[in-house]
């Protein structure tokens, strides 16, 4: 078989699923405050218990309104399950909790009482995610500068020199985290101690991270000058839209903009790290589950808080003994699982998680913003050549306005797929994100993975690399034979005045990149922009370039979404 036709084939696999209507059905509503036992359209019952209650075939219509869940929806064991809102109706599923209750604290500062202990690390108000206060203060939307610089990394001391006028006091010094940028890195670590020497401030950092930090010796990671500010103090709390929380004392403070008042406004803390997880076994995976025009927002992860975060590509942990970041919406060991005209917004980590043996789903129609890492991850299990039950294969993802990435965790990424096979990413626009927009393939060896055939076409990319430099709008690692990237449109944005001293690209071809054939692309309006990139250092080879340079209006109108499908 020729590749022409076997990618089409593979094409064809993945959007040729069994639809959903194809049993017979059983239909059960449910509301907010449902609590009957009919699950009728008048007298709708419990989410929860629709879901204990479900059998092949169920659909299950969610009716007007939100959805605060008290824990993880789990569906397990189930097959040929769908949930919707009802129509005309638009529900929302929330891992949040709205924050009441608001006095005055003084300039400006409003406060509330919260459950002493309780912690978060992102404060949504109307749906946006505010400033957690820091210092310097941010003034730019995009590159979130000013930053300060590192004057040093002390390795034999294992200690950071920053300017000691830039470091204030403050009654919780150990709260306090130091977030550095690094090229491709972002580290967030939690301040233990510091003392003064002239004019310079020495930071120790906590473990387990301290080791982390120290431990980056390559790639001029640990040398001075690098970006960086203080976050998490009362003290850093001056500037409107800014929040600091007092977890001891169980007290939020909040800054509204000039003229608004806290209790006006729709002031969201997330509670939940993941709201919904599908979830077969490798021996049972599940079969068609189906989420449509049902909204998700508020997730929340913790983990930085014992443990800080040293962040590479696509938010992930170095040198952490520590799970995966979470998505929001995860599912594993599954068949034809669809998410489809649906939002997923505000994730305290990652949006949509794909992580071990998903086969023939998608993603499509969706809106995906305001995420703290990653708005799309497919493969956490991440080892080369895994068993096919163990690999997410033929997925889709199509005709997604994802944006607003990387808000929180600014490596994140649109998309990343680690060792994937047939993944098909056609039709998507992804913008304003501060680090690459998608990459596929994730590992470093010069032999085959099992990441191979995977079709990147008609996106429609812009506005990333917002801040960190050595990324692109579309990115790889790894040998993976058969892979295409055509026809996508590339185009506005530049290396930012903050990032490191790398390059910043359109495709970028990274360590270990082989027969993959980039055509058809059309890069627009990008200065300081290398529009492709090999890295030939690292045994990148046997890749085909075709048709890269003309600026074909055909392509551009034809990338991103074209339609709303919902």
């Amino acid at each position: 078989m020729n590749l022409t036709r076997k990618l089409s084939t593979l094409t064809l696999a993945v959007s040729a699923m069994l639809p959903f209507s194809a049993f017979c059905q059983r239909t059960l509503y449910v509301s907010p405050e449902g609590s009957g036992s009919q699950f009728t359209a008048g007298h709708p019952g419990n989410l929860e218990q629709a879901v204990a209650g479900a059998t092949k075939g169920t659909v299950i219509y969610l009716k007007g309104g939100i959805y605060h869940l008290p824990k993880t929806l789990h569906i397990e064991g189930l097959s040929d399950i769908t949930f919707s809102s009802t129509p005309g109706e638009q529900a929302l599923i929330s891992g949040g909790r709205r924050i009441t209750g608001w006095t005055s604290a003084g300039n400006g500062i409003y406060q509330a009482k919260i459950p002493a202990g309780t912690s978060f690390r992102q404060l949504y108000v109307n749906g946006e995610m505010a400033v957690r206060a820091r210092t310097p203060n941010r003034q730019h939307p995009q590159d979130y500068g000013p930053y300060n610089r590192i004057q040093r990394f002390d390795e034999q001391n294992k200690t950071v020199r920053v300017l000691a006028n830039e470091v204030p006091q403050v009654k919780k010094p150990r709260e306090v985290e130091l977030v550095i940028n690094q090229h491709w890195y972002q580290s967030r670590v939690r301040i233990d101690n510091y003392t003064t020497d002239k004019d310079t401030a020495v930071i120790t950092v906590q473990e387990p991270e301290r080791k982390v930090l120290f431990g980056m010796t390559g790639n001029k990671m640990l040398w001075p000058q690098k970006p960086y500010y203080l976050e998490n103090a009362r003290e850093f709390l001056d500037q409107e839209n800014e929040w600091y929380l007092d977890r001891e004392a169980g007290i939020l403070y909040y800054k509204p903009a000039r003229g608004k008042k806290s209790a006006r406004l729709e002031i969201v803390a997330p509670v939940l790290e993941t709201l919904v997880q599908v979830s077969g076994t490798e021996e049972k995976p599940v079969q068609n589950i189906l989420f449509k025009n049902i909204h998700f927002s508020y997730s929340n992860w913790l983990m930085p808080d014992s443990a800080g975060s040293i962040l590479t590509q696509g938010a992930q942990l170095r040198g952490q003994n520590m799970p995966n970041l979470p998505g929001l919406l995860q599912v594993e060991f599954a068949r034809n699982f669809e998410l489809n005209g649906c939002t997923v917004h505000a994730a305290g980590a990652n949006g949509v998680v794909f992580s071990r043996g998903v086969w023939n789903s998608r993603l499509v129609h969706n809106h995906i913003h305001e995420i703290s890492a990653n708005a799309i991850v497919i493969d956490t299990y991440k080892k080369a050549n895994p068993p096919q039950t163990l690999q997410c294969r033929n997925n889709l993802v199509a005709q997604n306005l994802i944006e607003h990435i990387g808000l929180h965790y600014t490596n994140g990424m649109g998309l990343i797929a680690s060792c994937v096979a047939g993944l098909v990413i056609e039709h998507n626009e992804i913008r304003y994100g501060r680090y690459t927009g998608m990459q596929i393939g994730n590992h470093y060896g010069d032999k085959s993975s099992g990441t191979q055939d995977n079709l990147i076409r008609y996106n429609n990319i812009h506005h990333v690399m917002l801040l960190h430099d050595d990324g692109g709008a579309i990115y790889t690692l790894s040998n993976q034979k058969g892979t295409q990237i055509y026809s996508n449109w590339i185009h506005d944005y530049t290396k930012c005045g903050w990032a490191d001293n790398y390059p910043v690209n359109g495709v970028f071809l990274d360590n270990n990149s082989a027969f993959i054939t980039v055509k058809d692309n059309v890069f627009t309006n990008l200065p300081n922009v290398d529009h492709l990139k090999e890295n030939k250092g690292t045994k990148v080879h046997d890749n085909v370039f075709i048709n890269n340079e003309s600026q074909d209006e055909h392509i551009k109108k034809n990338a991103g979404i074209k339609t709303s499908g919902r």
